[in-house]
């Protein structure tokens, strides 16, 4: 049977395009298994701004934490908790991964074997004292990732097809069968006439290996190609593992393997922590490399594709004129297979177990944006806002589906290597996430540290460490709080996104060549379909916009009206989603076929060029936002509420900008609220225009209500009245107890050879006597450290910036975080621009001491050497599980106050 019509008539079968009107697209969620609760009715500004006073609890964010060996104490398990909750972190998800210091039973470091009687009661103390603190629990099924363990035999272990080719001359009758890998199966073989890179794929044909000895080569003349094919494991273990739980990465296409796994850790974790323990397991990165074969694979494919595809194997590493639609079929089964036989039945064990499914929807096996629909959180990574990152997907997925809540795993290699990130990346990267949908932030994270680790503790090996093992610690409840403030406000009323931008699955599983970069991944592969220019065009115009796929557009719920459709270079789609968006253009609305006009018949579609596609789509739907002069570098999101409309807006440069911001959904009444403080104020508007200035890296929330009655004051004009720079009289201690030192500001601790490689508190010392006129009513006194100034970005030696690493290119005043203290009264903490603090409540008449409590980073520690793990004997005794990254050559950093402070009273 032709492959092209067998796949066409099995995809034309798997949706149709919702019901359409010239507002828009309208998507209606049909979620099959799990029944969802309804979304809330959407909270009017008052509700809002009383949660934005008070956000509740589980808006705060979550740590990754990370248990090296696993090798813990209940002590430790119990004061790291302690310390999460002090520093305002709501709740963690425990990973357990590879060891990190050998047994030493005289220091009190044991690693037990992971499901180990031993390990499963320190999970039931964890469990237990995290309800008794309030914070929440989720736990990875299994150890490191992919799924996987001692358990997974050979016929459950992930696997592949793979190819071996040779030339043979005319002459040749017969061949010798391949050796195989151990457990390697033959699948077919094929001749095909020309040499080995010049083959004719329409010339294959199949080889008989029916019994045994040589198989038999039909005659030809001139070069011929012969291709083996056979299925067998891919051999992949499942990475960073802890002791005991070493083994191979499951067969994700076999229902099988998965419940081998859940027997064999998911029982047993979930009961260790008991009912109520758990609030959800966790599947993290779908990473299976390679996998894209499974024990009935021909069977399902014939069944579901109607024709067979062993026949036409060569098509998948061949072209050809059927190649693409043999591997559209392909990837499509391996789709299905995945969804059916490990997202579904996992969501129903969950269910069965009392607790929710989380995952990572995208990776290998090919996960499509649809079979999200399986999992109660979805997850994303990945920071660039204007990018087509995995927090794009899995916030399109929650929106279509009607999820109020959707995570990332964020700061992953932030400003790597461990130790170096700042309060400052932290907040700044986390803009990025919050600017791509997400209202969830799950850190990456907190390692596991007890105090045998000594100073600065186990890192682990592609994360920011965001425990009290960093100096800047003391900050972290005032970051945490920003954090939780924005995270509480995103989840309010209902996402706005004018603009579908739909997924090329088909064209994406048409690419499915084995071999080839990203191999079998549908996320990476629809992603490099799209290409870079597309999302910024999009944003540009002034719109948000989620992604949208085949699967998702009848069964979408919650989202309202799309206003207009993207295709980017489409060349395949199902012909029921042609139809719909034919229909849905007649109706009225905005189809936009981006470099070239998909197959069938399109009767009036618009086909525009990336250069073009902004402008276009500005003059079919008024923007958003927009703003004079144009700041790409400022992204937004709005929520609608019942009353009125909020938009969170970060400013993701390195450099202040200020800009009139012009708002499509306004409403009478405008105000700022600012995130980092709480605070709200009016703000001047006209035709929902307002004058808007923003720090590097600085955020706002613009609020617009109908009523003006509960609405605060506007901020009063200041002009400044008096200023004066506080160079010198300081002192500069170390640590309690250090004997002050007099010092002239600015100031590095790093220059002086007795400090260069402390990392800690330094504090700053001085007393100041202000005249009483500066204390009358109506003044404000400020401390201002400095500006922030940009900076480069810079790929420094031992890959400081590796990768898809984050850091805010600021050269800060103060390295890198501080804290002001008046007369020992705490006045407030520094660690992002504006770099200033209100002093005005603290001061007295007369003479005023001032503090300023400076912490660094721990790289100064970590470069005077010896404070890292021996991982040269770590390697001997339980092999190479990880490598520690980008701390080969660490050098000291500037540390301490780097600009003169000035006083600054304004009127």
């Amino acid at each position: 049977m032709h492959p092209r019509g067998a796949g066409d008539k099995g995809r034309a079968s798997r949706c149709t395009l919702g019901s359409v009107t010239p507002a828009g697209l309208a998507v209606v969620l049909l979620a099959p298994g799990l029944a969802l609760a309804p979304p809330p009715p959407r909270p009017d500004v008052a509700e809002v701004e009383r949660l934005f006073a008070r956000p509740p609890d589980d808006a705060r964010i979550m740590m990754r934490w990370w248990w090296f060996g696993p090798s813990v104490s209940r002590a430790e398990i119990e004061a790291e908790l302690r310390r999460m909750k002090d520093g305002g972190i709501g709740g963690f998800e425990l990973a357990v991964v590879y060891p990190m210091a050998l047994d030493d039973p005289g220091r009190g470091l044991r690693n037990e074997r992971y499901l180990s009687p031993e390990f499963l009661d320190e999970v039931a103390f964890a469990a237990r004292t995290a309800r008794d603190l309030g914070l929440r629990m989720d736990v990875t099924i299994g150890s490191g990732w992919p799924y996987g363990g001692p358990y997974i035999t050979r016929e459950r272990a992930a696997s592949r097809l793979r190819s071996e080719s040779r030339e043979v001359a005319p002459t040749v009758a017969a061949l010798a069968r391949p050796s195989p890998f151990e457990g390697d199966r033959p699948v077919a073989a094929f001749v095909g006439q020309g040499a080995l890179h010049e083959v004719d794929p329409a010339s294959f044909r199949e080889l008989d290996l029916s019994g045994e000895g040589p198989i038999a080569i039909p005659p030809g003349d001139g070069p011929r190609t012969v291709v083996f094919y056979l299925a067998g494991q891919t051999g992949q273990v499942v990475k960073r593992a802890a002791l005991g739980a070493e083994g191979y990465v499951l067969d994700h296409y076999q229902r099988a393997a998965l419940e081998a796994h859940l027997r064999e850790a998911g029982d047993r974790l979930l009961a260790a922590a008991g009912p109520g323990g758990v609030h959800a397991v966790f599947c993290d990165s779908l990473e299976a490399y390679d996998a894209d074969w499974t024990e009935d694979l021909l069977q399902e494919f014939r069944r579901r594709r109607g024709y067979e595809l062993r026949p036409l194997l060569p098509l998948l590493e061949y072209e050809a004129e059927q190649s693409a639609a043999v591997r559209r079929d392909f990837g499509q089964t391996l789709t299905e297979l995945y969804q059916e036989r490990f997202l579904a039945p996992l969501r129903e064990w969950a269910h069965g177990h009392g607790v929710l499914f989380r995952i990572q929807n995208y990776g290998v096996p090919p996960a499509s944006l649809a079979s999200s629909r399986e999992a109660d959180l979805v997850d994303g990574e990945g920071w660039n806002f204007r990018s087509l990152t995995a927090t794009r997907w899995a916030s399109s997925a929650a929106h279509l589906l009607g999820k109020a809540v959707v995570a990332s795993e964020t700061w992953t290699w932030l400003h790597s290597p461990a130790f170096r990130a700042t309060p400052l990346d932290v907040k700044a990267e986390a803009d990025q996430h919050f600017l791509s949908g997400i209202n969830q932030l799950i850190g990456h994270g907190w390692p596991y540290s007890p105090p045998e680790a000594g100073t600065p503790g186990w890192p682990f090996y592609a994360a920011a460490v965001l425990s009290d093992k960093n100096p800047w610690w003391p900050v972290m409840p005032d970051l945490a709080a920003y954090l939780q403030r924005v995270s509480a406000l995103l989840r309010q009323g209902e996402a706005v996104a004018d603009v579908a931008l739909y997924v090329p699955t088909e064209d994406a599983w048409s690419t499915f060549k084995p071999g080839t970069p990203g191999y079998p991944n549908l996320f990476l592969k629809a992603v490099e379909w799209i290409g870079p220019r597309v999302v910024p065009a999009i944003l540009d115009s002034g719109h948000g916009f989620d992604l949208v796929d085949d699967g998702l557009l009848d069964e979408a719920r919650g989202r309202g009206y799309y206003k207009a459709v993207v295709l980017p270079a489409v060349r395949s789609m199902p012909e029921a989603t042609r139809r719909g968006l034919a229909e849905y253009a007649r109706a009225g609305g905005t189809v936009l076929a981006v470099r070239r006009r998909p197959e069938g018949e399109w009767p009036s579609l618009e086909v525009t060029g990336e250069d073009d596609l902004s402008g276009r789509l500005a003059a079919a739907v008024p923007p958003d936002l927009a703003t004079t002069p144009p700041a790409p570098e400022i992204g937004f999101v709005h929520r609608r509420l019942s009353d009125g409309d909020l938009y969170f807006l970060a400013n993701t440069a390195s450099a202040p900008l200020a800009v009139r911001a012009r708002f499509r959904d306004h409403a009478p009444v405008a105000e700022s609220w600012d995130p980092m403080t709480g605070s709200t104020e009016r703000l001047e508007a006209a035709g929902g225009e307002v004058a808007l200035a923003l720090a590097p890296y600085g955020s706002r929330v613009v609020v617009f209500r109908k009523d003006a009655g509960s609405s605060p004051p506007a901020a009063k004009a200041r002009t400044v009245a008096a200023s004066e720079e506080l160079r010198a009289g300081w002192t500069v201690s170390f640590g309690a107890g250090e004997t002050p030192t007099p010092v002239d500001l600015p100031h590095s601790w790093t220059a002086d050879t007795a400090t260069r490689y402390f990392s800690g508190t330094a504090s700053y010392r001085r007393t100041v006597r202000l005249p009483a006129s500066f204390r009358a009513p109506g003044m404000r006194v400020s401390l201002d450290l400095g500006e922030g100034r940009p900076i480069e970005r810079a790929a420094l030696a031992g890959g400081t910036l590796r990768g898809n690493s984050f850091a805010a290119l600021v050269d800060a005043p103060v390295r890198e975080a501080a804290t002001v203290f008046v007369n020992g009264r705490r006045a407030g903490s520094v660690w992002a621009p504006p770099y200033r603090v209100d002093l005005t409540r603290a001061l007295r008449d007369g003479t005023n001491e001032i503090r300023i409590d400076v912490y660094n980073t721990a790289i100064n520690r970590l470069a005077e050497g010896g404070h890292l793990p021996d991982m040269e004997a770590l390697v001997a005794r339980y092999g190479l599980r990880a490598r520690l990254q980008d701390l080969d050559g660490v050098q000291p950093l500037p540390s301490g106050l780097l600009r003169a402070p000035r006083i600054v009273v304004e009127r």
